[in-house]
């Protein structure tokens, strides 16, 4: 056995406040005070009548490696002047949560609601930091999902291990949380090798917490022989094999050393390409004074997979990353939740990749040094991320963007109010509404009547007249594209009456069309669409003034063919939707005098319009 193995005495990844501490050496000393932050940093609390004191031994601190619970300290020697890079505050009120243009699907009662909880009330601050009310108003429980908690026996004096499994409780409260113990006391721990044997013991779990670390820096691991060494080749096995074997997640506490590096094993994924994808670092943030965590380790070399979440939770007398790493573990058993249920569970890599790109940016722009990706945002990533995607059928797929469609085929989709699935650049599966992805597009009438005949082929047989012509009456774009201008068959009557120098008509209309969808359109079919329209008016030798219904669908039908989800093998499944498309008529005023014409019609779908045009023929 390694002499590491042999003289493991450490501290813990956050502090349990408490109620009284042993006396230092000479903590009165700064330069004692700043080598010996254990010894000397200890956090009042006013709930538990028990104490401790954070105590490193002498051959530990000489070792460098030793493991290492973390528990919120103070500064140390460690530092570096890094940790004084700009930062970005990012306090969100419950407030101005409901404010963000953000998370339409979640109303504002929804919210009030959720932040309103005695639970949510407790933490709030550190919550809306991490945007959790959105994700526990959009039902995300993290259910699904086991997390195996490797820590102290449960039971001691300090409680991290429960400290720890409480703060996932609140944020996935219905995930499985398991304990694993692998230190006696936060100064009392297993050898690498036995931890190992923990570790490779471990069956069922996706996501595996360790709020524990060890004192050397990061950047100083170099191979994976060096780690080795340092720690045990079965521990080394045991990560690998859990991360490439069972997809599992590793997430680590970065340490509270107030380092510009993290501890030793969280630079495990750059001496072992296997875990990238598998393992992130977790930063701790400080909700009150909105940054880094002055004891808090900062991501240092272990940037690109480092996330912050919230380390100090005044309400639970607890802070450092032993605290923040578990808001991490929850957050993944969230995520996973929704494609679980929907038959399409997501590996680790896709996982950790959505917690990094939805992270809220602190600090310098994009991944730094010291936040890594930024702040943890269950908003965000609880919503779809990059390009949404809507499947057509088993070889079409399209961007989801709002189609533009005609008054027509607007009306019989909001009437029906059709649901789809769609999927985001992860394939998570999401539902919306079609009618919020469409925009009316009104028919234009004023067009038509400035073509007038010039539209139609006709053949008058007396006061019968019928024939053909085209109109933009069903058309659609995007997702319901239609084939360009409908062309409709129509039969129709021509009546007049002339009472001296003023002649008083009307006319009534019945057609008949067969739309086409376009190749790419959700839109699966048309039945027969049968139209009818009538008017009246009174004419002089120059003007003329009528009222009526333009062409309005009396009876016909739209079949949509919508995904909706997955089957158990993961394969989309399809819902057919039978639209009916009678509508309301719109009414058409119009006059004319000489050359000009202007109209308005008062359409029940869209906007009402207005229009004027002046038409005449030249003759030479």
């Amino acid at each position: 056995m390694k002499l590491l193995n042999k003289i493991f005495t450490g501290i813990m990844c956050g502090v349990l406040a408490m109620n009284g501490a042993v006396a230092a050496d000479d903590c009165s000393n700064i330069t004692y005070k700043q080598s010996h932050p254990e010894r000397c940093k200890y956090t009042e609390s006013n709930t538990d009548n028990t104490f401790t004191y954070l105590s490193v031994g002498a051959g530990a601190a000489a070792a460098g490696a030793a493991i290492a619970m973390l528990m919120g300290g103070g500064s140390s020697s460690g530092g570096s002047s890094d940790t004084g890079a700009q930062y970005y505050a990012r306090t969100i009120t419950p407030t101005k949560i409901m404010r963000k243009n953000i998370g339409t699907d979640i109303s504002v009662a929804q919210l009030e609601t959720t932040i309103s909880s005695t639970e949510y009330d407790r933490n709030a601050t550190q919550y809306d930091d991490i945007q959790l009310a959105y994700s526990i108003a959009r039902g995300y429980t993290g259910v699904g999902t086991n997390i195996a908690v490797f820590d102290t026996k449960l039971g001691t004096m300090v409680r991290h291990a429960e400290k720890v499994m409480e703060t996932i409780t609140p944020i996935a409260p219905n995930a499985s949380v398991e304990h694993h113990m692998i230190a006696n006391h936060i100064d009392d721990f297993l050898s690498y090798y036995e931890i190992g044997n923990v570790i490779a013991n471990t069956s069922n779990a996706n996501v595996y917490n360790n709020s524990w670390n060890a004192s050397m820096g990061a950047n100083t691991i170099k191979t994976r022989a060096q780690l080795v060494n340092l720690t045990d080749q079965n521990f080394v096995n045991a990560i690998s094999n859990a991360a490439t074997q069972k997809d599992a997640i590793f997430v680590w506490a970065a340490g509270n050393d107030s380092s510009a590096q993290s501890g030793m094993l969280s630079a495990m994924p750059n001496v072992m390409p296997e875990l990238n994808g598998h393992f992130i670092n977790v930063v701790a943030w400080d909700s009150e004074t909105s940054q880094l965590a002055d004891y808090s380790n900062a991501c240092g070399v272990t940037q690109n997979y480092c996330i912050t979440a919230p380390g100090t939770f005044q309400s639970d007398n607890i802070q450092g990353t032993s605290f923040a790493a578990p808001v991490v573990s929850a957050a993944i058993a969230v995520i996973r939740e929704a494609e679980l249920a929907k038959n399409h569970p997501m590996d680790a890599e896709s996982i950790t990749n959505i917690l990094f790109e939805t992270a809220a940016d602190l600090g310098e722009v994009g991944v730094d040094e010291i936040y890594g990706h930024g702040m943890l945002d269950l908003e965000a990533a609880t919503r779809p991320v990059g390009a949404s995607t809507i499947v057509i059928n088993e070889n079409v797929s399209q961007p989801l963007q709002i189609a533009r469609v005609s008054a027509q085929i607007a009306h019989g989709i909001q009437s029906a109010n059709p649901t789809m699935a769609f999927f985001d650049k992860y394939g998570r599966e999401f539902e919306t509404s079609v009618a919020d992805n469409i925009s009316v597009q009104n028919r234009g009438l004023g067009f038509e009547r400035l073509r007038g005949d010039d539209a139609r082929t006709k053949f008058e047989f007396g006061d019968i007249e019928f024939g053909f012509y085209r109109n933009d009456m069903l058309s659609g774009t995007g997702f319901l594209q239609t084939n360009g201008d409908t062309t409709t068959s129509y039969i129709g009557t021509n009546k007049s009456y002339k009472f001296g120098n003023i002649e008083l008509f009307g006319h009534t209309q019945l057609g008949i069309a067969r739309p086409q969808a376009g190749e790419e359109s959700v839109i699966s079919s048309f039945s027969n669409i049968y139209t009818a329209s009538a008017y009246v008016g009174v004419r002089g030798d120059k003007w003329s003034f009528s009222v009526g219904i333009p062409d309005t669908i009396v009876n016909g039908a739209m079949n949509l063919h919508l995904a909706n989800g997955r089957n158990t093998s993961g394969a989309i499944t399809y819902r057919d939707y039978k639209i009916d498309m009678a509508a309301t008529p719109s009414v058409e005023y119009m006059a004319k005098y000489g050359f000009l014409t202007a109209g308005f019609v008062d359409n029940p779908y869209g906007q009402d319009e207005f229009y004027m045009f002046a038409k005449t023929k030249l003759a030479f």
